[in-house]
C-alpha cells in the first residue's frame, strides 16, 4: 500500500477546545438574521441536540459554552475559519488576500501572482478529514480571470492547463506543487499559528500523507468477446463489438472555399492521408467509404434559411439509406461552439439523422487532423449505431442511470423559468442504452412530482426487466429537492436494489505521489470518510511512468444514504472508473465516467437549443448517442 500527499494541512495538536457564545432558538430559525446557527447538546448529559444561534463574541442573551471540535463539525470548521481570518487580518502579509463566504463555503484567497489576464490564487478552506479524525485546512489553486479578458490560450497557460509553449501541460502536477510550496515556505509561515480562545493552534506546513489503495486496470471487450487494455489497439486488432451492418452514405455540407479541406478529411477517413495514425474507416470500423458513398451539399453562408435548405437536401439524399451529415464550419475554438453548430445539431436531431461537425480553424492546424481522425471516425461510427467496445464490469446485471438537469433561467432576474431533467441509461459495462426525458415543467412543484413519476416509469420499462440492481449517478450541482424526489421514486420500486452516488468532478481535492512526476497511478483512491472517496481516473501507468499530456484532477465520490446499504464500496468504485473508459467520444477520453460526462454535454446542448428554438421534449430522446 502506497501513500499520497493530500492537499490537507492538519492542525498539529488535535486535542483542543474553543469557547463560543450561544443562545437557544425558540420557535422558527431566522435565516436572514445574519446569525450563524448550529445544533448542539444543551449539556454533557443531554441525548438530543437543540438549535442555537452562535457567535464568537459575547452578545446580550448569549451564554458562554466550551466546545469540543467534534461536538459539531460544521461549527468547528466555521470557528477555525474565523480564527484564521483574524490572524490573517492582523498579520503583516505583503500579498493581497480576500475572504469568500457563501453558504457552507469559507475561503481565504491569497493572490500569489497577478497578471493583466487575472490572478493566480492559493486558497485555504477549513476541512475535517473524517477518515483520519483530523481538523485542518485544504490548500487549493485557482486562476481568477480578469473581468474583461476572454478565455484564451494565455489564460489557459496561467491556469496551468497549457505549458510555456501553449501545449498540454505535462508538468501540471509539478507546477501546482511548486505554487503550493512557494506559499507554504513564505507567507504561510506568518499565519500558520493563531489563537483559539486561550490557546494557540498550529497548522502543519506539510501536506498530510494518507494511505491509498488501487482499483483494477480497465479491460475493454471487443468483437467475439476478445479483450485488451487499449481501446485503439483493441479496435484495430479485433474489430468493434457490434458493427454497422448497412452501407453508409456521407453527405458533406460546406462552402466552396473548403473544398481542399473537405478532400483532406476524406483522404484521412479512408486511411490514405495518415495510415500510421488511422488506417481508415473500413480497416477500423468495417464501414466502407469511397467516392461512391459521398455526396456534397453546397452552402453560401451560415444563415438559418441556408442551413435549413441544406437539411432538406440531406433528408432527400437519405431516403432508404443510412446517412450521416458532415458539416464543416469556420469558427474560433476559443469562443466555444457556434450558433450554426447548435442550430444544425437540433435540426438533424429532429430528423433522426446523425451529424458530425468539423471545425476548420481547429483541424486545419499542422498535424491536428492527423491525430484527430481516429476520434472523428469513432464518433461517426457510434452516432451511426455501432458499438465500438464495452468494459468488463465489476457488478453484473446492473443498470446505471446518469441523472442530469438543465434549467432555463431568466437572464435578468436569474429566476428559473423552465425545469428539465433527463437520464442517461447505461449498464455497468458502459453500453449506451438510451437518453430519456424524465420531467419538464415551468412550475417547480409539478416538475419534482413529474421527476419522481418519470423515474418510476422509466424503471418499469420492459427494456430494463432483466436488471437486478440500479445505481444512480448524480452530478454535484443537483438540487436537494431533486434528490428527495429521486429518493421517493426509489421507495416505490421494489424489484431493484438501489445505490446512489454523487460524483463531483470540479472539487477542492488534490494529491501528489512520491514519484518524480508527483503524479499518482491511474485507479488510485483515497478514503476521505466512510462513504467518501477521492479517485484518480487518470495517472501514471505501471511499466509506463511517462506523462505525455495534462492529466485531470481526481474525482470526489460520495455514496448517499439512499437505497440499499452498501457493504462493498470497492466494486462500485471499480464500475465508476470503468465507465470513464467507455467514452465513445475519444480513444483517450477517460477522465470522467460517461454517466456524468454525457450528462454534462447534454445539459450544454439543451441550454443552447433553448436559446435558439422552442425545444420539443421528444427531440432529445434517442437510442443513439447523438451528443458525441
Amino acid at each position: 500500500m502506497s501513500n499520497i500527499r493530500l492537499n490537507f494541512l492538519p492542525i498539529t495538536d488535535q486535542e483542543f477546545e474553543f469557547n463560543i457564545y450561544r443562545k437557544e432558538i425558540e420557535g422558527a430559525i431566522e435565516k436572514n438574521s445574519g446569525l450563524k446557527w448550529y445544533r448542539l447538546f444543551p449539556d454533557s448529559e443531554a441525548t438530543e441536540r437543540k438549535n442555537y444561534y452562535v457567535s464568537t463574541d459575547k452578545e446580550d442573551g448569549f451564554e458562554s459554552f466550551s466546545c469540543h471540535p467534534n461536538h459539531n463539525i460544521d461549527l468547528t470548521k466555521w470557528y477555525l475559519f474565523e480564527s484564521l481570518k483574524k490572524s490573517v487580518t492582523n498579520s503583516n502579509l505583503t500579498i493581497e488576500y480576500s475572504f469568500y463566504q457563501r453558504h457552507k463555503i469559507n475561503e481565504i484567497q491569497f493572490t500569489v501572482n497577478e497578471f493583466n489576464e487575472g490572478k493566480q490564487l492559493v486558497i485555504l478552506s477549513p476541512y475535517y478529514l473524517r477518515q483520519e479524525d483530523k481538523h485542518g485546512f485544504l490548500i487549493d489553486f485557482k486562476f481568477r480571470k480578469a473581468e474583461n479578458t476572454s478565455f484564451n490560450k494565455e489564460v489557459q497557460r496561467l491556469s496551468l492547463s497549457l505549458d510555456e509553449k501553449y501545449r498540454s501541460n505535462k508538468n501540471y502536477y509539478l507546477d501546482k506543487h511548486r505554487l503550493f510550496q512557494g506559499f507554504l515556505k513564505s507567507n504561510f509561515q506568518s499565519i500558520k499559528s493563531f489563537n483559539i480562545s486561550d490557546s494557540v493552534i498550529n497548522l502543519s506546513d506539510e501536506l498530510m500523507s494518507v494511505s491509498c489503495n488501487h482499483l483494477d486496470k480497465k479491460q475493454y471487450i471487443f468483437s467475439k468477446n476478445r479483450t485488451s487494455s487499449s481501446q485503439f489497439l483493441g479496435i484495430k486488432n479485433y474489430g468493434p463489438l457490434n458493427i454497422v451492418s448497412d452501407d453508409v452514405q456521407f453527405v458533406f455540407i460546406f462552402e466552396d472555399r473548403f473544398k481542399t479541406f473537405a478532400n483532406d478529411i476524406f483522404l484521412s477517413l479512408i486511411g490514405k492521408a495518415n495510415p500510421g495514425t488511422f488506417p481508415g474507416m473500413e480497416a477500423m470500423f468495417k464501414i466502407k467509404l469511397d467516392k461512391t458513398k459521398v455526396k456534397r451539399v453546397s452552402i453560401s453562408d451560415y444563415s438559418n434559411p441556408e442551413l435549413l435548405k441544406a437539411v432538406d437536401k440531406v433528408v432527400e439524399f437519405s431516403k432508404d439509406k443510412k446517412t450521416i451529415a458532415v458539416f464543416i464550419e469556420d469558427y474560433s475554438e476559443e469562443e466555444g461552439n457556434s450558433e450554426p453548430y447548435y442550430f444544425l445539431k437540433y435540426q438533424f436531431l429532429k430528423k433522426d439523422i446523425p451529424l458530425q461537425v468539423l471545425n476548420y480553424q481547429k483541424l486545419s492546424a499542422r498535424n491536428t487532423l492527423k491525430w484527430s481522425t481516429s476520434n472523428i471516425g469513432l464518433q461517426v461510427f457510434s452516432k451511426l449505431g455501432g458499438k465500438p467496445w464495452i468494459v468488463k464490469p465489476s457488478n453484473t446485471d446492473c443498470l446505471i442511470l446518469g441523472i442530469g438537469s438543465s434549467h432555463k433561467k431568466d437572464k435578468e432576474t436569474g429566476k428559473i423559468q423552465r425545469f428539465f431533467a433527463y437520464s442517461i441509461c447505461l449498464d455497468s459495462s458502459g453500453l449506451y442504452k438510451k437518453l430519456e426525458v424524465l420531467a419538464e415543467d415551468e412550475d417547480e412543484t409539478n416538475y419534482l412530482q413529474s421527476l419522481q413519476n418519470g423515474l418510476v416509469q422509466l424503471l418499469s420499462n420492459d427494456d430494463f426487466s432483466n436488471y437486478k440492481s440500479c445505481v444512480l449517478h448524480l452530478p454535484f450541482k443537483i438540487k436537494r429537492s431533486e434528490i428527495k424526489a429521486l429518493e421517493q421514486a426509489i421507495n416505490e420500486v421494489s424489484n431493484l436494489d438501489f445505490t446512489v452516488v454523487k460524483i463531483n468532478v470540479d472539487n477542492r481535492f488534490f494529491g501528489f505521489s512520491n514519484h518524480n512526476t508527483l503524479v499518482p497511478y491511474e485507479s488510485s483512491y483515497i478514503q476521505l470518510a466512510s462513504n467518501q472517496f477521492l479517485v484518480w481516473f487518470e495517472g501514471l501507468n505501471y511499466g509506463k511512468e511517462i506523462v505525455d499530456k495534462r492529466l485531470s484532477n481526481p474525482v470526489h465520490l460520495e455514496f448517499l444514504n439512499i437505497g440499499a446499504r452498501v457493504e462493498d464500496y470497492k466494486s462500485y468504485l471499480q464500475d465508476i472508473i470503468n465507465l470513464s473508459g467507455a467514452n465513445w467520444r475519444g480513444f483517450n477520453a477517460k477522465s470522467v465516467p460517461i454517466s456524468i460526462y454525457y450528462s454534462k454535454i447534454i445539459t450544454e446542448y439543451i441550454s443552447e437549443f433553448g436559446d435558439i428554438v422552442d425545444v420539443e421534449q421528444m427531440s432529445v430522446t434517442n437510442d443513439k448517442p447523438w451528443f458525441l
